[in-house]
């Protein structure tokens, strides 16, 4: 990556300037008259781009040729791929044979991921666009909807097992999509904002650290909402012939009142606050292991009870997780008071 070096000059009274380098004009395609943007890093950096490279990425285009004996969700894999790599115009080639199930990878791709428009399709293709109408959604917002949408489900799935409601129950695993959604998409954001400080501007975020971060938060709430998932699947197999002990469910809810402090404590950059959350952790792991001990010397290791403890179990250690990014983040911006 070159680095050129230019003297600022004066002109006139109170303007100041300096020349382009010929290079970069010439190999970035800037003609006479062209109008560059300019944007102030926190650090004191200047960034400067022209305006047609944001125009040119609306188009950035990726094309996937389909295996003839890819079925659905293979194809969808590859597609998700392409899409969290920040390709904006994605197209599937079926190649000669065709494709025979294009309805049903249209349903799957607009069940998993945000902001996928068809913009054409055939027996022997499919292209698509990701609308650039959402890219401006800042990460943490999408974090915070997801970690509210995964706090509902383990509560609505505890509420389901106490109240023998399979309705809600099935409910619940159908949010795990909605879950996914928001996971993929800012997955997708974020691995646009790395490419540049630019694009890391535009997101509100300040560094690729801090994108990693919220990258690894993403992942830790869609796991946590898959266990919200597992327990509704508790009250659909097992819960008619199997009543775990109140103990159980209650230290369930604690699990999702932590989950939705550490949410809280990230948002603000709380470290204080997160440490706090960290020691409620550690006491209610404790307390999680002995539930499970005993009720496993009563029902001689009942599997699926077992079971509905580890994933509560689970729920909290992803809460810990959330509070040790705060810390991270906190460490990083030298933010150790607490946030009023």
């Amino acid at each position: 990556m070159p680095v050129y070096s230019r003297k600022v000059q004066k002109t006139g009274g109170t303007t100041f300037i300096v020349s382009l380098p010929q290079e970069w004009v010439r190999n970035i395609g800037l003609k006479p008259h062209d109008e560059l943007y300019m944007m102030e890093e926190p650090s004191g950096e200047l960034i400067l781009w022209p305006k047609f490279l944001d125009e040119r990425e609306s188009y950035e285009e990726g094309t996937v040729k389909i295996p003839a004996d890819a079925g659905p969700e293979d194809i969808l894999r590859l597609y998700i791929s392409m899409y969290i790599t920040g390709f904006n115009i994605i197209k599937l080639e079926f190649g000669e044979t065709g494709y025979r199930h294009t309805k049903e990878l249209k349903e799957m791709i607009r069940r998993w991921l945000v902001g996928v428009e068809i913009v054409s399709e055939s027996f022997y293709g499919l292209v698509t666009q990701c609308l650039p109408t959402h890219d401006s959604l800042q990460p943490l917002k999408v974090i915070e909807r997801m970690a509210d949408l995964a706090a509902s489900m383990q509560r609505d799935a505890l509420y389901a097992i106490e109240n023998n409601d399979e309705a809600l129950a099935r409910d619940i695993i159908e949010r795990d999509y909605d879950v996914d959604r928001f996971y993929h998409f800012i997955v997708r954001q974020l691995n646009k904002g790395v490419s540049s400080p630019r694009r890391l501007a535009t997101l509100g975020l300040k560094n690729i650290q801090e994108a990693l971060s919220y990258i690894i938060v993403a992942k830790t709430i869609e796991r946590a909402a898959d266990h919200a998932t597992s327990i509704a699947n508790f009250m659909i197999r097992e819960r008619r012939a199997k009543s775990p002990p109140p103990e159980l469910i209650k230290a369930g809810y604690e699990a999702s009142d932590l989950f939705t402090e550490a949410k809280t404590a990230l948002l603000k950059t709380d470290v204080m606050k997160a440490r706090q959350i960290m020691k409620k952790i550690e006491l209610l792991e404790r307390k999680l292991i002995e539930i499970t001990q005993e009720e496993g010397v009563e029902c001689e290791m009942d599997a699926a009870i077992h079971m509905l403890g580890r994933d509560i179990y689970r729920i909290v250690e992803y809460s810990s997780d959330i509070c040790e990014a705060t810390l991270n983040l906190g460490a990083r911006y030298g933010v150790f008071t607490e946030k009023k």
